[in-house]
């Protein structure tokens, strides 16, 4: 029997190995088939339910309610996402250049997914053992900005690169860098770079340099962390990093990128526009917000109002510096709080802190904490913690007033690094000024800061007019015939019940100063209350009160009584300018507009104000003519004469004190502007003592000395027809040829009054000179009885 020769241990061993190389080959295969047959079923599912991308055709995205001025300046703007759409070949190359240089150097030269870049990235992260590179492509960051969620996962990844080819394959590059740099979150509310560039910079991205544009680039990988603002450093380290990259792939020469290197980057300061016209941007806001709904501040409205930034800017300068001086006039009064602080001096975080809940108040009113008193100057700390020396000049310290470490204290910039400590007012105050033929407001000032009290007492507060009621009362006592020359009786008398309504009543002259017999010209020139009220008297209550009503005044608030011939109804100062408007404009009245256009942000025009070519007749020509003849001899000889300092001879208005001096006004007008000033308490009490004159007055002619520059004075017309000379005044031409008028006041002196003749127990009225009783004509008394028949 023969036996088989043994496997040589060798060959056994061999063969074993290949057949456990072959059988993982074929796991691995296997492994690798159904992998990619799973990652293959996986990407066909979840590119079937990738979201449809068809609405990027008409991106529209949430874009700001905007506010501007007449002359283009933004006001303002309202709304979570500031943002301006430009189409990409509206963003120059260099800011395009900018963004590629750090986000995607390649973004032309791959696909939807750079898988170098990926490589590169994950090799990057392995070594350094933390997650710095992402590999993301241009494409990818609009599919996931725009679809995905930014939670960092494997399925969100995989996800983010599918779409990212289905949107290249849709749209192509250049709408994709489009997409990109307008939908990008760049910090400060500002999403796109055309918005960032003048959050930022105050230009639009059209005017930004390299420099600038290497600073926007930055952004968007950490809009705070590299926000120029916030942390100027980190940001001015990572601007000159993409400046390098700029270079090294070519986009700038050596001269550019040194040039780059050095511009010193100057960010755009606060928009002083916002504080100076916040008022009339909150009347524009809450307009559009009634007009539109809460959708306003996404639907990318533009309004266009009728301010006019020079003159806003004047008549809020003036009124600050004027209540600055009311309240530094009445003495200081004391530091707005007092605070413990710690024995080594607080550190810059803790000024912060310390000042955190009081505001600053514009632009030249800091807020400072106080950390050491040394004869007439305070040594304090900004609110970022910088030195301020604060002159206490002129102001007598008490203990009521004391100013000790850790006063919390207002300073007003006087210029040249030079600081003047100041209490802000208690007062309040007020400017309208609108152009009397368009009804255009130029200029809205409602109080002394918006910040501080939001009440705008140009267009919500109703106070007494006092004295600059009277024109109204004139105006109406004209068309009962009593005229510039009629002679009232200056002399302080006792009005009955009877005469009154109510209670007996004896009103007095300001100064109780008393004339006698003076012309209706010379009682409004001197603001005489005992010829205001003669005349309303004489007039009859109800006609004055609805002539009034006429030039838009609230009947309600306006009562038939004889107060209000001294003013003692209500009104606001808009109220008061429009109907000033009327005696600078010929007797019609423009009604008032703040609005002038609305249109969305591709020009399309929502609403245009009504052309206001002619306006309604509220008084006759002749009327007006008298009465702003009148109005110009307040300035020319009354107690308006300081406006004379204008050197304008078409200047007119009338000063106004209410009762007990709670409320002081001026209303007037030159060069078709009218401009209204009130000053006043929120809660009302007296001002000490001053006038519309001595108050109101000084603001008017601080702001009118700029307002006119560029206006050229309107001289006084002829005339009208209807008016004659008689004597040395003018009179309505009916009253040289036989009308007169019916009355027996013993206050009044007229030439053309008519006597109550006792005839036999009846009543006749006889027409005659008032220094002659002979009767007259049966006809003309008719015609007489006729004329007054109606008291309306």
């Amino acid at each position: 029997m023969t036996e088989s020769p043994a496997t040589p241990p060798a060959k056994s061993s061999l063969r074993r190995f290949w057949r456990g190389v072959l059988l993982a080959l074929g796991f691995v295969v296997g492994l690798s088939v159904i992998g990619a047959g799973a990652l293959g079923w996986w990407a066909w599912h979840t590119w079937q339910g990738l979201p449809s991308i068809k609405e990027l055709a008409a991106y529209q995205p949430a874009q700001p309610l905007r506010i501007y001025a007449t002359d283009g300046t933004l006001l303002a703007e309202y709304g979570q996402e500031r943002r301006d759409v430009l189409p990409l070949a509206q963003i120059p190359q260099r800011m395009q250049q900018a963004l590629l240089a750090i986000e995607d150097a390649r973004f032309y030269e791959h696909g939807a997914v750079d898988f170098s870049g990926l490589a590169r990235a994950a090799v990057a992260n392995v070594l350094t053992g933390r997650h710095g590179q992402g590999g993301s492509t241009i494409s990818m960051q609009v599919a996931r900005n725009f679809y995905l969620t930014r939670e960092k996962t494997v399925e969100r990844k995989l996800t983010e690169m599918l779409l990212a080819f289905k949107l290249e394959q849709e749209y192509g590059k250049d709408r994709l860098l489009e997409l990109y740099m307008n939908q990008v979150y760049l910090g400060e509310r500002a999403y796109g770079f055309a918005a960032a560039a003048n959050i930022y910079f105050g230009k639009p991205i059209s005017q930004i340099s390299v420099a600038e544009a290497a600073m926007l680039a930055g952004l968007p990988k950490a809009p705070s962390a590299y926000n120029p603002v916030a942390n100027p450093e980190r940001a001015k380290v990572r601007q000159q990093y993409i400046l390098k990259r700029m270079h090294e792939l070519g986009y700038l020469t050596d001269p550019q990128y040194q040039q780059a290197l050095a511009e010193p980057l100057e960010l755009a300061p606060d928009n002083p526009a916002l504080r100076e016209a916040a008022y009339p941007v909150e009347a524009a806001r809450r307009w559009a917000l009634e007009r539109y709904g809460d959708d306003v501040y996404a639907m990318g409205l533009d309004i266009h109002t009728t301010i006019n930034m020079a003159d806003q800017r004047r008549a809020d300068a003036a009124m600050r510096s004027r209540l600055l001086d009311l309240q530094a006039s009445r003495g200081y009064r004391g530091p707005v709080k007092t605070v413990n602080l710690p024995a080594d001096g607080p550190d810059g975080q803790s000024v912060r802190s310390l000042l955190s809940s009081v505001p600053d108040s514009g632009d030249d009113v800091i807020a400072t904490l106080v950390t050491g008193h040394q004869g007439t100057v305070l040594r304090a700390l900004r609110r970022d913690g910088s030195p301020l020396d604060i002159a206490t000049t002129g102001i007598t310290f008490t203990p009521a007033n004391a100013v000790n470490r850790g006063a919390i204290v207002y300073a007003h910039d006087l210029g040249n690094e030079r600081w003047q400590l100041v209490a802000l007012p208690e007062m309040e105050g007020a400017l309208v000024s609108l152009d009397a033929r368009s009804g255009d407001i130029l200029a809205l000032v409602g109080g002394f800061d918006f910040a501080r009290n939001k009440y705008d007492h140009a267009l919500q507060a109703y106070r007494q007019p006092g004295s600059s009621f009277k024109p109204f009362i004139y105006s109406a006592a004209l068309e009962k015939g009593y005229f510039p020359g009629t002679e009232v009786d200056d002399t302080q008398r006792l009005l009955t019940a009877e005469e009154t309504g109510a209670r007996p009543w004896r009103p007095k002259n300001y100064s109780n100063n008393y004339e006698g017999f003076i012309t209706v010209r010379r009682g409004l020139a001197r603001s005489k209350n005992l010829v205001s009220v003669s005349l309303m008297q004489a007039a009859g209550p109800q006609f004055v009160q609805q002539h009034a009503v006429q030039f838009g005044f609230d009947a309600a608030r306006n009562p038939p009584s004889l107060p209000l011939a001294l003013g003692a109804g209500g009104a606001t100062p808009l109220q008061m300018a429009s109907s000033y408007a009327v005696f600078a404009n010929g007797g019609i009245q423009v009604p008032s507009r703040l609005i002038k256009s609305v249109n969305d942000r591709l020009g399309k025009v929502l609403y245009a104000a009504p052309v206001q070519a002619t306006g309604k007749r509220v008084v006759s020509a002749r009327n007006a003519w008298l009465m702003d003849s009148m109005l110009r001899g307040v300035v020319s000889t009354g107690t308006a004469h300081s406006a004379k300092v204008l050197g304008r001879d078409d200047l007119a208005g009338k000063t106004g004190t209410s009762n007990n001096a709670r409320d002081a006004w001026f209303a007037g007008y030159g060069g078709n502007l009218v401009s209204v000033v009130w000053v006043g308490y929120d809660q009302p009490r007296s001002l000490g003592g001053r006038t519309g004159g001595t108050v109101s007055l000084p603001i008017w002619i601080d702001y009118m000395k700029t307002a006119l520059a560029q206006r050229e004075p309107v001289p006084q017309t002829d005339p009208p027809a209807g008016l004659v000379q008689d004597g040395d005044d003018f009179v309505y031409s009916e009253y040289t040829t036989g009308t007169c008028v019916a009355d027996d006041h013993d206050f009044i002196r007229s030439p053309f009054k008519c006597q109550i003749v006792n005839n036999g127990g009846s009543a006749n009225v006889a027409s005659a000179p008032a220094e002659n009783d002979n009767a007259a004509q049966e006809a003309e008394r008719e015609t007489i009885l006729k004329l007054f028949s109606n008291d309306g």
